[in-house]
């Protein structure tokens, strides 16, 4: 992962008009102040390499072989994105038949997939696949940035902190996270602290099962938070919450979710590449159990209702085989999300 520091404030200033977060921003000594929002992000989708590619990790697979593959194992999967899916079962987010097409799905995987759906408006949570608690990986940068922004307050984020939050959200910066961690940790007293600081931020999401790991991280990995075992279905209640402005001030969270829907075209598989007309994410990865895991979350549609919040994690016997099989999950929920109005909801999980 690479390190891209040399950014100057001011510069950040108009980074982040061009990211079109809608925020208009004063710059203090030491400090940012977002003062106003004029709308949520939705960001063009990425351009591609080369006609009918999206642009992806090396060797991670074509669309167009993404697509294929599921036509072989789902029959009723097809590419038209004119097509409306069967509405399910009452305030389901998914449509009709969702199960045995998954297990057709997952079957032909080589590794294990799981996935979770909750949507932005009422209805009910569904969980496709076992729910298991798994290391959290990169996806807990976003929390260590919600956390921060909490702790912060009415002051904000320095004019550095921007730019390690930038490079830890869209690149996925493992440096720029550990200095943005640092900070929390000298406001709320240590190691320990910062971590029930984000316990807290978890509890407020709806979350009252995942614990924030402290222990020293092994051998490869570089964060304590990283190695959080955080669930699908535990996973899915943070991003919603975080869409809804149940977390932050409606400018900061157009701010953090601008962040994600600005992933670098290298880490863009999965959720970024499954032709989503707006998605905020962040993807994660690390060794797991002799293989690989690879996970993502996001919101589809963010701001929206209609949206739902994702979580896809694989249990996969290598990195390309898991980003390979969240690209193909991820294009597999785009066909099955029955994305029509649910209702207005308040901040607590579902």
């Amino acid at each position: 992962m690479k390190r891209r520091r040399a950014i100057a404030a001011t510069t950040l200033v108009i980074l982040l008009a061009a990211v079109g977060t809608g925020a208009y921003v004063l710059s203090r000594p030491h400090h940012v102040v977002v003062v106003h929002v004029a709308a949520k992000v939705h960001s063009a989708p990425a351009k591609s390499a080369a006609p009918g590619e999206y642009p992806a990790a090396p060797g991670a697979p074509s669309l167009k072989s993404v697509e294929a593959a599921l036509a072989a194992s789902d029959p009723k999967h097809h590419t038209s994105t004119n097509a409306s899916p069967s509405p399910g079962a009452a305030g389901s987010v998914l449509d009709s038949g969702t199960t045995s097409s998954f297990q057709q799905l997952a079957s032909s995987l080589p590794g294990r997939l799981e996935i979770a759906v909750t949507p932005l408006g009422s209805g009910s949570s569904e969980v496709l696949g076992k729910d298991e608690a798994a290391h959290g990986w990169s996806t807990t940068k976003v929390p260590v940035l919600v956390a921060l922004l909490r702790a912060r307050g009415s002051e904000g984020l320095t004019s550095q902190e921007m730019t390690w939050a930038h490079a830890a959200i869209t690149e996925s910066d493992n440096q720029s996270v550990l200095d943005l961690f640092g900070d929390l940790e000298r406001l709320k007293g240590g190691l320990g602290g910062a971590s029930e600081y984000m316990d807290s931020v978890l509890r407020a999401s709806g979350d009252s099962e995942t614990t924030v790991a402290t222990a020293p991280p092994p051998a490869g990995a570089v964060t304590t938070f990283g190695q959080t075992e955080w669930s699908p279905s535990e996973a899915v209640k943070f991003f919603r919450a975080l869409d809804l402005g149940c977390l932050l001030p409606s400018s900061q969270t157009s701010y953090v979710l601008g962040l994600m829907q600005n992933i670098e075209p290298s880490e863009s598989w999965g959720l970024g590449s499954a032709g989503f007309s707006s998605v905020a994410f962040k993807g994660g990865w690390g060794p797991e159990g002799g293989g690989y895991l690879v996970r993502q979350s996001g919101i589809i549609d963010p701001g929206s209702s209609s949206g739902a919040a994702v979580a896809i994690v694989d249990f996969a016997p290598s990195f390309s085989a898991g980003t390979e099989a969240l690209t193909r999950a991820a294009s597999w929920l785009n066909h099955h999300l029955a994305l029509t109005p649910h209702g207005s909801a308040g901040c607590s999980a579902e």
